[in-house]
């Protein structure tokens, strides 16, 4: 089994893969978020983490348009990122900021599992997130410690920069409110 997976999956692969499966869990998202925000806008009960969800969709992006642009955002900072660490690998890339890219895609998609909880209801983000987002991770991590680019170290490292990315991310946010109003 592992030799398949070593076969299929040359690490070069596995960093391309990064964009292509964010994008696929930004398409789930923008499929649904509007119907998700309309079922639930008057139809939940009134809990704090529910008001809390709801208020964050709609902060984020409550319209299709809206979450289109800060996933492009997204995926033009990812898609760099993959490309920069593809670019680098012969002659030793650094896979700290690959890492902790990673590690956001990773953290968030549990997020969307919480969602699904809070609401015992499907979420926008939920199936690809269980079907592909963590396991791309898990395998991602896995060749990365295996092939020796990552180690605890360097995950330790990555995370301050992880914490520190995600006002970045933010920023299609407000550049998705701020074009499409």
């Amino acid at each position: 089994m592992l030799e398949i997976i070593h076969a299929l999956f040359y690490i070069e692969t596995i960093i391309w893969l990064f964009p292509i499966t964010f994008m696929f869990h930004g398409l789930e998202e923008i499929i649904t978020v509007e119907s998700f925000i309309t079922k639930y806008k008057n139809k939940v009960r009134e809990t704090f983490l529910v008001k809390l969800t709801l208020t964050i969709k709609k902060n984020l992006g409550a319209k299709s348009v809206q979450l289109s642009i800060s996933i492009a955002w997204i995926l033009l900072f990812i898609s760099f990122i993959a490309f920069m660490t593809v670019c680098l690998l012969p002659i030793g890339a650094n896979f700290l900021l690959f890492t902790a890219t990673l590690n956001v895609f990773f953290i968030q998609s549990f997020s969307h599992i919480g969602q699904t909880i809070i609401f015992r209801s499907y979420t926008p983000g939920v199936i690809t997130a269980l079907f592909i987002v963590i396991p791309y991770s898990f395998l991602t991590y896995y060749r990365l410690f295996e092939l020796g680019f990552i180690d605890g170290h360097l995950l330790f490292k990555s995370i301050p920069l992880s914490i520190l990315m995600v006002p970045i991310f933010l920023i299609g946010n407000l550049l998705g409110r701020k074009l499409i109003r």
